[in-house]
């Protein structure tokens, strides 16, 4: 291959890999956000540690009720 050959495909390897960091860096802001949003945090050692009072207070009243339906559903009362 020709030196021009080398340059063409370097340089067209470093736009694809500027374009996959932008939609990477994109991506990770964007469940950094979430995280923040709905009281989850990472510890350390990759332990999820989350804020339920948060959480439910992000979903709204319509979500937080179908959240109740859905734990209610997994974990019935055992009356």
């Amino acid at each position: 291959m020709s030196e021009s050959m080398w340059i063409e495909r370097a340089q067209s390897a470093e736009a694809k890999l500027k374009t996959m960091k932008e939609s990477h860096d994109k991506a990770v802001e964007r469940i950094r956000s979430f995280k923040a949003n709905f009281g989850i945090r990472e510890k350390d050692n990759g332990e999820i540690v989350i804020d339920f009072k948060k959480m439910v207070e992000r979903l709204g009243e319509d979500g937080a009720t179908d959240l109740r339906s859905v734990i209610e559903e997994v974990y019935p009362s055992h009356e």
